[in-house]
């Protein structure tokens, strides 16, 4: 791709040579024959490279050419876009090999690779890449434009969106971990994924004991994410690798939750919080704010004072050990 084609894609005009672009490579391997981008100004090595991609003009990387941007991820997006291999499919085809029962619709241009099992009353809308392995369950509806990966499991009456990606050894629809005593408790709900949800490779969402354990739209989700029965997580939220959220919770929109959050059973999250990493969340948590890293979850400041307390412990043990060696000094000399 030449440099003045990728200039008409990012709607910027370009500044040196307009040559084929061969390849994308990240900054630190960079040459002349490859696209780069710059975000920070911190990281000006002396170095040649083909076309950059930056919001201002370095002072010691050389280039062949130039595009400079108010917004460098934007522009890594739609150039990484061009050169993205996950694309849904765009021809009909159901391998010989795949197993499809009665009743079941596929819709335009949707890819069925070898060793799908489909079971009857199955939906499946248009421009979607099923891949080998996958499970889909009875009465499952699934939309357009999703992509499915090797082994994932979609259990029955579960509902996925257009625009979904499930990445491999996702597990949609599992019984949730519900028991009285030890008396199974019979999982009879299903799972609902909204329009534009990701999730990442081995993630586990349970079915609802009697309604829906529902992931809303435009949500991400990491690999090694456990979420359990009746939960409700809300819109755009980011959900990191090995959080777990106990059953029955729910959790408002914008909501970011760092790696190894747990989330115990019925806890309430309001919209546009941020529980940092390994934050234990239980209770009523209030909106728009950012909560430390402790059991039980805290405020930012306050979690950020106390660890600076505990940083000066030793400091503070030293003084209040002379302190008191100080006073019994004195009370012997005045006894």
């Amino acid at each position: 791709m030449k440099v003045s084609e990728i200039s008409k894609i990012l709607n910027k005009n370009f500044q040196g040579e307009d040559f084929e672009v061969k390849y994308i490579r990240e900054i630190e391997n960079a040459d002349e024959n490859s696209i780069t981008f710059l975000f920070d100004k911190k990281y000006d090595a002396d170095k040649m490279v083909g076309l950059l991609i930056s919001s201002f003009t370095p002072s010691n990387i050389k280039y062949r050419a130039i595009i400079l941007c108010e917004d460098v991820k934007l522009a890594l997006i739609k150039i990484l876009e061009l050169f993205d291999w996950h694309k849904t499919s765009n021809e009909k085809f159901i391998s010989e090999k795949s197993t499809i029962k009665e009743n079941v619709e596929i819709g335009d241009k949707t890819t069925i690779m070898d060793f799908v099992y489909i079971s009857k009353n199955v939906k499946i809308g248009e421009n979607c890449l099923i891949y080998p392995f996958v499970y889909i369950g009875e009465n499952v509806k699934i939309g357009n434009n999703c992509i499915i990966y090797p082994h994932v499991y979609i259990g029955e009456n579960c509902l996925i969106g257009n625009n979904v990606i499930l990445h491999s050894g996702v597990k949609i629809g599992s019984d949730g971990f519900g028991y009285y005593k030890n008396l199974k408790i019979p999982q009879i709900g299903n799972v609902i994924i909204e329009d534009d949800v990701e999730i990442g490779a081995n993630s586990c969402i349970d079915r609802a004991t009697i309604s829906s354990t529902i992931i809303k739209k435009g949500t991400k989700i990491d690999n090694l994410v456990q979420i359990a029965h009746n939960v409700v997580i809300g819109e755009n939220c980011i959900i990191a690798s090995q959080v777990g959220i106990a059953g029955s919770s729910k959790i408002g929109n914008n909501v970011i939750l760092a790696g190894q959050v747990g989330i115990a059973d019925h806890t309430i999250i309001e919209d546009n919080v941020i529980l940092l990493a390994k934050t234990g969340a239980n209770g009523y948590i209030k909106g728009n704010n950012i909560y430390g890293s402790a059991i039980p979850h805290l405020e930012r400041t306050n979690y950020l004072r106390i660890i600076n307390i505990i940083k000066k412990l030793p400091e503070i043990y030293e003084l209040f050990k002379r302190l008191s060696s100080s006073n019994k000094e004195t009370s012997s000399k005045n006894s």
